[in-house]
């Protein structure tokens, strides 16, 4: 008979801190661990069990030991529970620091490593490959479990896509973007970029594209080249700026596409559910996104979702130069969509970065912050590349406008990312921010 594990260690729950309680609980136990109140092969009590002690949710607990095992504080056995290891680090992992003399680093696109389900991505990969592999080729356009889970994904994320539609797993975003522009032929400047966007979209153009201006309605259709014949634009939240297309510039976009017969491509968000978006009506035929920016960098999957016809040339194109990401990835992340695992995270993390941008706007609360986990602070007589450098002296490291710019001068800004950092790391580093600004005269926090 199998026995619940003890709690033997004292562990304080404060609500109305500033640190999150699962934060709160992974502090405790890694302090635990590393001054030997937790030796090694200490078996610790189940999430459920935890939670019920401590009075929290399940979810904290969960939270609180992805942090721990990410950090290798903590070690899962299949089947046996949660233990210290035999030999655990000496440092905790980087979101339960103190970081008074580091460099906080407010850069966007950063990963949020203590949001990661760490359980459920072990689960998925065991799933995965608890089956032999196929015997033969993997299909070009992907795994059908995989295929069938993305198709589900988009229609609860996006509200379904063209009926013709057909999914394509790619090696992500970037990858899904250059395999539809090779198979329409495309490339220079017969495709045009809505201008500022995520440097791996300029780039996966051949001959470099042109760039077309945003406003505060989004894309200037009337400013695309007339002999464009594609349109690659992010509808839901133009990166870094957060600017969701307006219905009116939508119906224009889809006019343009029917009078030229070009082809507009949506560059799909899937990070975090953007409501404000959910009611405006779906754009072009073709549809490129991944999966980098909700689980990790590493995982290398994406999809496109494309007229059929163009399906069959894009399957060509990846059986000829064995372009499809490996068949236990596909597995796993088929799993981690059925299992509800993506849209749990998407909603967890619009939730933590509405917390965040809360700080942002109440410690910087003249700047535009968006759902995106970014905001833009505007200079004035600054070259934004000396503020991050003066910043950067300070112990804070920012990012500019110009990486999102490849055909305009970008305007003098920075770039905030802060949806990855701990509350108290934010504070201090905003802080030193609205104290330069002040002292410089180049902001206008």
């Amino acid at each position: 008979m199998r026995h619940r594990a003890a709690l033997t260690i004292p562990i304080a729950v404060v609500r109305r801190a500033r640190t999150p309680l699962h934060e709160q609980i992974a502090a405790q136990i890694a302090g635990a661990v590393r001054g030997g109140a937790l030796p090694g092969r200490t078996q610790l009590p189940s999430t459920r069990t935890l939670a019920e002690l401590l009075g929290v949710s399940r979810g904290v607990t969960e939270a609180a030991y992805d942090l721990l095992i990410s950090g290798g504080f903590l070690d899962v056995r299949p089947g046996s529970g949660t233990f210290v290891p035999a030999r655990h680090p000496l440092d905790p992992p980087p979101a339960l620091v103190e970081t008074d003399s580091s460099i906080v680093d407010l850069r966007p696109d950063r990963y949020c490593a203590d949001a990661f389900p760490l359980f459920a991505w072990r689960s998925a990969w065991r799933r995965a490959s608890f089956g032999p592999p196929p015997a033969g080729p993997l299909p070009p356009l992907g795994v059908a479990e995989l295929r069938r889970a993305v198709a589900e994904h988009i229609r609860r994320t996006r509200g379904g896509y063209p009926p013709d539609g057909e999914v394509v797993i790619t090696g992500g975003t970037a990858h899904a973007l250059r395999l539809v522009m090779d198979a329409l032929g495309l490339d220079g400047p017969r495709v045009a970029v809505a201008e500022p966007a995520p440097p791996a979209v300029p780039r996966s153009v051949l001959g470099g594209p042109a760039g077309v201006p945003v406003d505060a309605e989004g894309i200037r259709v009337d400013a695309i080249p007339a002999d464009c014949r594609a349109v690659v634009v992010g509808p839901d939240g133009q990166h870094p700026l957060g600017t969701i297309l307006s219905a009116r510039r939508r119906y224009e976009l889809a006019e343009w596409a029917r009078c030229t017969g070009g082809h507009v491509i949506e560059t799909a968000c899937d990070r975090v559910p953007r409501p404000a978006a959910s009611p405006l009506p779906r754009l072009g035929s073709i549809v490129v996104g991944g999966f980098a920016e909700l689980f990790t960098p590493a995982l290398e999957l994406g999809y496109a979702v494309m007229p059929r016809d163009l399906a069959g040339v894009v399957a060509e194109r990846i059986a000829e130069r064995a372009e499809q990401p490996p068949y236990v990835t596909q597995l796993a992340l088929a799993a981690l969509l059925d299992s509800g695992t993506a849209i749990r995270l998407m909603h967890r993390l619009a939730r933590r970065f509405a917390h965040q941008r809360r700080i942002v706007d109440a410690v910087l609360s003249t700047i535009d912050s968006h759902p995106m986990d970014t905001a833009v602070l505007p200079l004035r007589d600054k070259e934004p590349e000396e503020a991050a450098a003066d910043l950067l002296d300070l112990g804070v490291r920012v990012a500019t406008l110009a990486p999102y710019y490849f055909a305009a001068e970008p305007p003098p800004a920075l770039v905030l990312g802060y949806g990855h950092l701990p509350d108290t790391a934010l504070r201090r580093a905003l802080t030193v921010i609205r104290a330069e600004a002040v002292r410089s005269g180049w902001g206008t926090a």
